[in-house]
């Protein structure tokens, strides 16, 4: 199966099942007699820009993020009010926390945009660590992320 369709069935599965995890978009996957690794379904994800949201059970689901007309750094603040649950500054290094799977979502929009505050960025899955080279610039990206977390109160 070409990529194309592949990521086509993904998002196929995706808005018609509550999928939380890789493991079960795999299974619904062989289901559907696709055989795909975790690596390429965990690159599917980042180019089909899903992330995870609260579904109705209280759990988490993936949804494809729908958001083309705006710019990268409106898609960040969007996202950041999404998925973002506390952002603290350690000296040069911000600490973000999200929603779990959504962190390398937050990095990857930091890397695409390249704010020259921050020289890189390491995600897990619900943690991103970002390094600024001065403590003030570290404090000027907290300032962002904070600001646009209290949009939300």
């Amino acid at each position: 199966m070409r990529k194309s369709e592949r990521q086509m069935l993904i998002k196929q599965i995706v808005l018609n099942n509550e999928v939380s995890t890789q493991d079960e978009l795999l299974t619904f996957l062989h289901d559907k007699g696709v055989t795909a690794t975790q690596a390429t379904i965990s690159r599917d994800i980042k180019e089909l820009n899903l992330v995870k949201t609260p579904s109705g059970d209280g759990g988490i689901k993936y949804t494809i993020y729908q958001n083309d007309q705006v710019t990268l750094e409106e898609k960040l603040d969007s996202t950041i009010k999404s998925v973002v649950t506390d952002v603290t500054q350690v000296q040069f290094i911000n600490v973000v926390k999200t929603l779990p799977g959504n962190a390398h979502v937050i990095g990857a929009l930091i890397d695409d945009i390249h704010y020259p505050e921050i020289v890189g960025t390491v995600a897990g899955n619900d943690t991103i660590m970002l390094i600024s080279k001065t403590d003030e610039e570290a404090e000027g990206v907290f300032r962002h992320f904070d600001g646009v977390l209290r949009e939300n109160e």
